[in-house]
């Protein structure tokens, strides 16, 4: 595929080893599902040119595949973009080309893309680029001119933030209250539940469907996994009165167990970890466990202690959650931020 004869492409700063069949990123192995590869192969074979929809289908399934190819196709290039850490409306490397198909934009194997040949360059004539030249000089004095303007008003006093601005996302009738939510890390999914089933909504959109699961299996989703394709739940088996933690795919398929005992969980920012909490209404602990719900330790929590909201540092490294102690059977949560780091005694951190 590649110009000195490997099975080696590259762009960016990820690469496609075509004969172990994985993506890389700066040299780590990014999970990918075959279809999303497969995709991203046929549009490196031509980057900068159409590869249309219907050869994407004769290239993922065979003619006697009986499947909803649009949905299909649709969904698997949502997930090679959510790998590549791509969008459809600003896109680095995957371009819809709408009522066609798709083009790959960036750079491959260090080689410029190719362009259609339905848009032919043509050499700008000189006095185009004496204009272009111009205008290039207006946008550079007015730049600086804009930069110089604000780096005083920076150092004017002024409002720290624009205004917070609240939106609706359900509406949901009072007598079907929503009873747990998790919005996907690009803001474009909300995974929610409430007494009828779990949901899965598109924020812009606001189109919604039901997540497919087992007969019987409710779901209460809590977090995401920042491959945009899965989805952190809660959910009570069988005859125990403890919820479990459990991996639902946000495409549908059977649910996967991760622990036994776990509420109120949350995915750290690389995906690698899971904090959540275990215990009873009266006593409660902090534990960290792996994505797939391997090696669990606890990280904090006595008898007596009460904890709510671990939430992640965007490097992964700290859990903030509030504390509280519950004494002589009353319940309250005190309003402390505690960041224990891994391996150490919980430090106390600052009020909220």
């Amino acid at each position: 595929m590649s110009s000195n004869g490997t099975r080696m492409i590259q762009f960016g700063i990820f690469e496609v080893d075509l004969r172990a069949g994985e993506l890389r990123r700066n040299g780590s192995r990014v999970k990918l599902q075959e279809q999303p590869l497969q995709i991203l192969t046929l549009l490196l074979e031509r980057p900068g040119e159409v590869v249309t929809r219907e050869e994407l289908q004769s290239r993922l399934w065979p003619a006697d595949t009986f499947v909803d190819f649009d949905h299909s196709l649709n969904a698997a290039v949502r997930r090679l973009r959510d790998a590549l850490g791509d969008s459809a409306e600003n896109p680095r490397f995957v371009e819809t080309v709408a009522r066609r198909g798709y083009r790959f934009l960036a750079p491959a194997n260090g080689m410029p893309p190719a362009v259609d040949a339905e848009l032919p360059l043509r050499p700008p004539k000189p006095a185009l680029l004496w204009w272009i030249a111009s205008a290039a000089v207006v946008l550079l004095v007015a730049g600086l001119g804009a930069g110089l303007f604000l780096g005083r008003r920076g150092s004017r006093p002024g409002p720290a933030s624009s205004p917070v601005v609240e939106r609706r996302l359900t509406a949901n009738p009072s007598d079907y209250p929503i009873s747990s939510a998790a919005l996907s890390y690009d803001g474009k999914y909300l995974a929610f539940s409430d007494s009828t089933g779990s949901y899965l909504r598109q924020v812009d959109t606001g189109e919604t469907h039901p997540l497919v699961l087992p007969e019987g299996f409710k779901a209460k989703p809590v977090s995401w996994f920042p491959d945009g394709s899965h989805i952190l739940a809660t959910s009570v088996a069988g005859s125990s009165q403890e919820p479990g933690l459990w991996q639902i795919s946000a495409l549908g398929g059977s649910p996967r167990k991760l622990a036994d005992q776990g509420r109120e969980a949350a995915v750290s920012p690389d995906g690698t970890e899971i904090a959540f909490l275990k215990g009873t209404s009266e006593s409660q602990e902090l534990w960290v466990m792996g994505a797939d719900g391997e090696q669990p330790r606890k990280l904090a929590g006595q008898i007596g202690d009460l904890f709510r909201s671990p939430a992640w540092s965007q490097d992964g490294k700290r859990i903030a959650f509030r504390r509280g102690v519950s004494r002589a059977g009353t319940y309250g949560i005190q309003p402390q931020l505690e960041c224990p780091r891994f391996g150490q005694q919980p430090a106390m951190g600052g009020l909220l």
